[in-house]
């Protein structure tokens, strides 16, 4: 069975191949053909060699490896001399002719190749810029050898004859190979990228105006109409892109070559001299080139990268309409610019009825005034770029906490135009906490009163070290027990022995007590603040999560940065606070030090603000 397989593999391949070789083989006879029967009427001059550039297109289309290649190059070969010994050229010449354009298509191909530009050659400019540069490399060798052949038999202007060859190899390549490779994608249905949506009729019609026009300026007339054929191109690309663009070269430059090979059309009246007037028609259908094709290019970048900004978006969309969050946007007049479905499932509002109006709106009248405060720098883009706060929310059953994630938007310019971020739901958190945190007030409210001297610290007047450590390892064996969050977090003065040094002891210790006096006003009820030794202080925040320590800790920050009135005459200081949570920890050590160490990460990273522990 499997030996069955690898003969069918092997015979599909052989199969593949051999049509490879007769599609080569049919069109290169076929358009060398028809650029002989041209190159008669013209006086033996061929206008384009479409014989190398059905071969390149074929290898940019079909070719999977370089098996595909030899067998493509060589079938062009084998066809390039069949077709000049029908022809009754000599053997050498014949010979000569297939190195030419054998040489040509191969080199095109290797340099696209290398640069890897191989098979959407219409996707962006540089893929453009690259298939030209390609041509006009394998171009050099198809005209030195055509040249050196033709020369070798007869007296002619070599450089003439070089010049001449070259342009038409360029051309052809440029405008041939092109239409295969289309023609391929198109044949293995990829339209999308190359060619939009558009009924047959419109694309027939499209073309069709393209060759009527071109017939009319070479064929119908005298009058020198040659600017007529720019705007036709350009209305193939616009409306068929790539295909439309190619396609229409194909038509200008076959109904150009014969008007001219039978002597009609402007360029044939402006000059007598065959050579200059392919010359002439050369450099016409180069500038044909340069209006559709580059334009079809640029077109065809564009509307891929439409098409990738639809579908991130889609996604995008898709994203935040599910997620469970309220995902916000606010305009720079503090007005609910965009909210997701989620607003309504936490507000019981309806959206329409809610964009355009204040955000503050439903924030509990005792919490708004706060509220606004603690993030006006980030509205304004002067402070810190992030806030997370908390406050009541007026739903449409009854008040609920939320916790706002705000941050500050800009445009490209880097000015302020809003705020975006999330809102989430915390009222059952904070029901919780606050039962919680009620119950274990009573119950230990009698032993905090008896033990309050033995426990208080004599300068700050809050629980010295031995009360923090004996509250903590009480928290942390009811924690363990019952699944409650706890969090620790350490502070101490920056630069405090500066203050000392400078200012003294006794304005050091009046520091320390305001230090005391404005940890206890900014943590929350039930939390525990302690003096560990010198300046250094924590927190014990029973039933606090990370984030919940964060706030706490972040407001203690600002507190003790904010000067007051009643602070003249004490030197402005700041902390630096890292913060714990138990997550595990059993031991009342570990924890401090866990809280230490991220505290040490707050001075590394410049002092004056919070770090949590990893």
């Amino acid at each position: 069975m499997g030996n069955a397989r690898v003969r069918m593999a092997a015979w599909k391949k052989h199969l593949r191949r051999t049509k490879l070789a007769a599609t080569t083989i049919v069109l290169f006879l076929i358009s060398g053909t028809l650029a002989h029967a041209f190159a008669d009427r013209s006086g033996g001059l061929e206008m384009l060699r479409p014989g190398s550039a059905m071969v390149l297109g074929l290898l940019i289309a079909r070719a999977r490896g370089w098996r595909d290649v030899a067998v493509i190059s060589g079938a062009g070969a084998c066809a390039s001399i069949g077709l000049h010994l029908a022809l009754l050229e000599p053997l050498p010449r014949a010979l000569g002719f297939a190195a030419a354009s054998t040489s040509e298509s191969l080199v095109a191909f290797v340099l696209l190749h290398h640069i890897g530009r191989m098979h959407n050659i219409f996707d962006r400019m540089s893929d453009m810029m690259a298939l030209v540069i390609a041509c006009a490399a394998g171009a050099l060798f198809s005209a030195t050898f055509g040249t050196l052949t033709l020369g070798y038999h007869k007296e002619v202007d070599i450089f003439s004859l070089w010049r001449v060859w070259y342009v038409a190899a360029v051309l052809s390549q440029l405008v041939l190979a092109p239409m295969v490779v289309i023609s391929a994608q198109l044949s293995e249905n990829r339209r999308t990228a190359i060619m939009p949506a558009r009924g047959m009729i419109e694309r027939v019609g499209v073309l069709g105006v393209v060759a009527l026009i071109t017939s009319l300026v070479f064929l119908w007339t005298d009058l020198p109409l040659l600017f007529l054929i720019a705007p036709a191109l350009l209305l193939a690309t616009f409306r068929l892109r790539a295909f439309g663009a190619v396609g229409a070269m194909v038509i200008v430059a076959v109904i150009t070559s014969y008007a001219t090979a039978i002597g009609r059309g402007p360029i044939v009246r402006a000059l007598d001299d065959p050579t200059d007037q392919m010359l002439l028609q050369q450099m016409f259908l180069a500038f044909c080139f340069l209006t559709a094709l580059p334009v079809a290019t640029m077109l065809t970048e564009r509307d891929l990268r439409a098409e990738e900004l639809r579908r991130l978006a889609e996604r995008f969309k898709s994203v935040v309409e599910n997620v469970g969050e309220v995902i916000f946007r606010i305009d720079e007049d503090g007005r609910w610019a965009y909210l997701n479905p989620a607003w309504e499932g936490l507000s019981g509002y309806a959206i329409s009825a809610s964009l355009g109006r204040s955000w503050l709106e439903r924030i509990d009248e005792a919490d708004r005034p706060e509220l606004a405060e603690r993030v006006s720098s980030v509205m304004c883009g002067g402070g810190p770029g992030v806030r997370r706060v908390a406050a009541r929310f007026m739903t449409a059953s009854g008040p609920r906490w939320v916790e706002f994630y705000i941050q500050c938007l800009r445009d490209q310019q880097g000015n302020v135009v809003g705020a975006t971020g999330t809102l989430r739901d915390i009222d059952e958190r904070k029901r919780l906490e606050d039962h919680v945190m009620s119950a274990k007030r009573r119950a230990e409210q009698r032993a905090r009163e008896a033990t309050l001297l033995a426990s208080t610290d004599e300068l700050t007047g809050i629980a010295n070290r031995r009360a923090f450590m004996s509250q903590l390892d009480r928290e942390i064996s009811g924690a363990a027990e019952f699944g409650w969050p706890l969090a620790v977090a350490m502070f101490d003065v920056d630069h405090f022995k500066a203050v000392n040094d400078r200012y003294g002891h006794a304005v050091g210790d009046r520091v320390l007590q305001r230090i005391a006096e404005r940890a206890s006003g900014a943590v929350r009820g039930g939390d525990l603040v302690g003096r560990l030794g010198g300046e250094e202080f924590g927190i014990l925040m029973p039933g606090a999560s990370a984030e919940d320590a964060a706030v706490v800790a972040e407001r203690l920050r600002e507190a003790i940065e904010l000067p007051r009135p009643e602070d003249e005459g004490l030197p402005a200081v700041t902390v630096s606070i890292g913060i714990a949570t138990r997550e595990g920890q059993r031991d009342a050590g570990a924890l401090l030090s866990t809280a230490d160490a991220a505290l040490y990460a707050a001075k590394g990273a410049g002092r004056n603000r919070v770090r949590i522990a990893a």
